[in-house]
């Protein structure tokens, strides 16, 4: 089994649709049962939300996605619970990181580093104080990037 975190802020955009869309590829590609999937967030804003409606709207317009996934905390533990965990941006990266034990054995990357439009960009954008439209680009940024990684990985992994 392979195991990954997706991380924003508040776990309520850009991690939610992350694993959402993974899990979408998963199945598509029919190995789902293959990997244990999760998303979380390095602030307490939201905990135990569902995703933005915003971001759930879009899921269901775009991929037909119903997202009902709960706000819940990045810890330190997930650094042993998972194999791979992917930051939407620098910023989360930095706080993913202050929490890092030093026997970790996870992979932390940056979710936009897959993406097969841009190169050298860092930050998925946060759509939350955006407009639709910013919540849509962030869709098709994640469509991409998470397909991307999972070819990734799963060439890593033999999978």
């Amino acid at each position: 089994m392979t195991s990954v975190l997706f991380v924003c802020l508040g776990n309520i955009c850009r991690s939610p649709l992350a694993e959402a869309l993974f899990i979408k590829h998963l199945d598509e590609l029919k190995i789902r049962s293959n990997f244990i999937v999760d998303s979380a967030g390095t602030a307490s804003f939201h905990l135990g939300e569902l995703a933005d409606n915003r971001t759930r709207q879009m899921a269901k317009k775009i991929h037909n996605l119903n997202i009902t996934h709960k706000a819940r905390q990045f810890k330190a533990n997930d650094f042993f619970e998972f194999d791979y965990i992917v930051a939407m941006d620098k910023s989360n990266l930095q706080n993913i990181l202050k929490l890092k034990p030093i026997n970790a054995i996870s992979k932390v990357v940056l979710m936009r580093h897959y993406d097969s439009m841009i190169q050298n960009e860092d930050a998925i954008p946060d759509p939350y104080h955006g407009k639709e439209e910013d919540f849509e680009e962030v869709h098709y940024m994640l469509t991409d990037c998470t397909f991307n990684f999972l070819k990734k990985i799963a060439f890593e992994t033999n999978q």
